[in-house]
């Protein structure tokens, strides 16, 4: 199967997931805060051990395309990773400032968007590190956005089911078309996979530290661990292999 189909699969089920993840409520609070805070273990684990360590590579590589433009500064895909943690603290701290709820919807929903746009463009490149096994990039983010969902549906009500949701379907599949049809440069989708990393983090961290929240510290360590070892037992018979 080419990979383009492969990766058009990815975005299916992360669109079904914005589909269908509301009705993970319909599992009771002690499932559902299982289940949630599975995913939070298992996309931080992502992040940490599989998505920095490669992100270290690129790192040189965005130098040495970047430094015409910009001379004094180094380490720019963390410094992308923090524009993405920052992006999402600020949007999620916003609420206690905006008053009015549609435009907190709107400004949530926008993060969102491009968030996903993102994500849609950075998985149709099968040169890409950062998302590569597909396969293990796509469980993280499957389980990372029924987290997220979960907290948008609650947060918005209908105004996410209705509308925000079909958004996000729509930035995944944009996000694809895009990557599909331009030509992705290897300091691009570097910088676009740190911005994603960066919001996961942040995102993770919203959903689990807060008591009002749905979670379960136990799934969070063993689901963080087990991700964390099948990252690591792949990683060791790649390099066995080399």
């Amino acid at each position: 199967m080419p990979y383009s189909a492969l990766a058009f699969i990815s975005i299916l089920i992360f669109s079904c997931v914005h589909l269908w993840a509301e009705k993970i409520r319909e599992l009771g609070v002690i499932s559902s805060s299982r289940f949630l805070s599975t995913g939070s273990g298992v996309a931080l684990a992502y992040v940490f051990v599989d998505l920095l360590p490669k992100l270290s590579k690129s790192d040189l590589l965005v130098k040495n395309k970047l430094w015409e433009f910009f001379p004094y500064m180094e380490h720019h895909v963390y410094v992308m990773a923090l524009l993405g943690f920052i992006l999402f603290f600020v949007v999620d701290r916003s609420k206690t400032l905006i008053k009015n709820e549609s435009v907190y919807f709107w400004l949530s929903l926008g993060s969102y968007i491009l968030f996903n746009f993102l994500v849609g463009y950075a998985v149709v490149d099968k040169d890409n590190p950062e998302v590569q096994p597909l396969i293990l990039f796509t469980i993280a983010m499957t389980l990372h956005y029924f987290m997220n969902d979960y907290s948008l549906s609650l947060t918005h009500g209908k105004e996410y089911r209705y509308t925000g949701k079909w958004m996000l379907i729509a930035a995944l599949l944009l996000g694809w078309i895009v990557g599909f049809w331009t030509e992705l440069s290897e300091t691009g989708v570097a910088l676009i996979s740190a911005f994603i990393g960066g919001g996961v983090i942040m995102n993770v961290t919203r959903h689990e530290l807060p008591e009002e929240n749905p979670h379960s510290l136990g799934a969070f360590l063993i689901a963080s661990v087990i991700y964390t070892a099948i990252l690591l037992t792949i990683g060791f018979h790649k390099l066995a292999y080399v």
